[in-house]
């Protein structure tokens, strides 16, 4: 999945010669964090929150101009990129956002708050119904047999997910209907470690 489906199209825009003044004013009216420098239409940098705070320090704060704090060369990505990797951006380099740029022109923004509520939609965590924790065999086919007991039992899988733990990756199946309690207790019969339902 592309961030091109989460990211916001919308923008809000600044000029690189306007004031810190105006831009935090900017910020407030729109309750925005980052705001896209740009100029003749291409896109030439990033002001965050964080930078104009710093500069709000500062004792020539009506001399300072948004080109004075913006970042000028600040990680993008591209419509193309996927959801993981912007992902893997923001989390590697302790951005909050990233522009979405192409050929010099800024289509969007992404924010660590969009990647998170993306996560959410993806893995059905707003949606009503349980989720069965289980540590897998180490046996080809164990993954597909707990989809079967799952199904068997009457449960639609919303989504899969593993956290990562050595030896014992724990698998976590959201699920919507089906006998919660007859799955678990099927699973632990045929020898399932971990086995746990999360109402």
């Amino acid at each position: 999945m592309n961030v091109e489906s989460w990211m916001i199209k919308d923008l809000i825009t600044i000029g690189r010669d306007a004031g810190i003044r105006d831009a935090l004013l900017v910020m407030k009216k729109h309750s925005v964090r980052h705001l896209p420098v740009v100029e003749n239409g291409l896109f030439v940098g990033l002001v965050t929150l964080g930078d104009l705070k710093q500069a709000i320090l500062a004792s020539m704060l009506e001399s300072l101009k948004v080109s004075d704090v913006m970042i000028q060369n600040p990680y993008t990505i591209t419509c193309e990129t996927s959801l993981e990797k912007a992902a893997l951006i923001i989390y590697e380099k302790n951005i909050g956002c990233l522009p979405v740029v192409e050929e010099g022109k800024i289509l969007g923004i992404i924010t660590v708050n969009d990647i998170l509520k993306a996560f959410i939609d993806i893995m059905g965590v707003l949606k009503a119904g349980a989720r069965i924790d289980v540590i897998l065999k180490s046996v080809h086919g164990s993954f597909d047999e707990v989809v079967s007991i799952i199904e068997q039992e009457g449960g639609y899988i919303i989504s899969a997910g593993m956290s990562i733990n050595g030896d014992d990756n724990a698998h976590h199946f959201r699920i919507s209907g089906g006998n919660t309690a007859a799955i678990a207790e099927e699973l632990t019969s045929l020898g399932y470690r971990g086995v746990k339902v999360i109402e």
